[in-house]
């Protein structure tokens, strides 16, 4: 059975034409199991073989150790059980049994019509333009994905960018290294500078002129500061369930 996701799904291709791994990065499920693979305790967790405080979101997520994110996402059928809707989902078209009617499309999710087939062709559509526009007028614009009416046993928390995630991840990753090897450790604004935050900062932070180095150094110091703690967050909301944390 198809299965639909509210947000882009990761694609593998095949096995012997496998997809680059921008594939997977361009969906944020592929960076919900990277930042819950940051997390100590979720780790200790899949150590502990599911035991634990975290046994329950163990129980869903179950091992992430493996940087085989594929065999992840197909094992147990994680991906789809997990952030896939787990609702009928509503396709345009004529119904021709009441049969075919789900209870799932509630009057929120589709609009039931009942058309004489002796009516006028030019009344029937003026009919359906005006109740089209009662219904629609007013779900304009796009809709935060915390509003989002999701039937997924993991539904997203808010709106993304799966690069800013990215981006947040690949500076923590550099400033947790450097706290756990300390002779690897590098100034904020270094890690700046290796991650590429900001072309106009990075060229200040390694200008000659002292005036420009401060004040670029000191800019990615900000930046990189503000992705740590914005990752830190991902991380403690991955461990309640939450992603991205709001």
């Amino acid at each position: 059975m198809k299965v639909h996701f509210l947000a882009p799904h990761p694609l593998f291709g095949r096995k012997t034409a496998p997809l680059p791994l921008k594939e997977q990065e361009r969906s944020p499920y592929y960076w919900w199991w990277a930042y819950l693979r940051r997390s100590d305790a979720y780790i200790k967790c899949c150590e502990k073989g599911g035991k634990g405080p975290l046994a329950k979101l163990y129980a869903d997520f179950g091992d992430v150790r493996d940087d085989d994110f594929r065999k992840w996402w197909t094992t147990s059928d994680h991906g789809a059980g997990l952030f896939a809707e787990q609702r009928q989902v509503v396709k345009f078209g004529q119904l021709n049994d009441v049969s075919e009617w789900h209870p799932d499309w509630t009057s929120d999710r589709a609009l039931v019509i009942a058309i004489p087939l002796d009516m006028n062709k030019r009344l029937i559509k003026s009919g359906i333009a005006k109740l089209l526009d009662k219904k629609i007028d007013s779900r304009r614009g796009r809709k935060a994905l915390r509003d989002a009416d999701s039937s997924a046993l993991y539904p997203l928390a808010r709106n993304y960018t799966a690069q800013n995630l990215k981006t947040a991840l690949a500076v923590y990753d550099l400033w947790f290294r450097g706290k756990v090897n300390p002779e690897e450790k590098l100034y904020l604004w270094e890690i700046g500078v290796e991650v590429g935050l900001n072309r106009q900062s990075v060229r200040d932070a390694k200008s000659s002129d002292k005036h420009a180095r401060y004040e670029g150094r000191n800019r990615l110091n900000a930046t990189v500061l503000r992705y740590v703690k914005e990752a830190q967050k991902i991380i403690k909301g991955v461990e309640q369930g939450e992603f991205p944390a709001v």
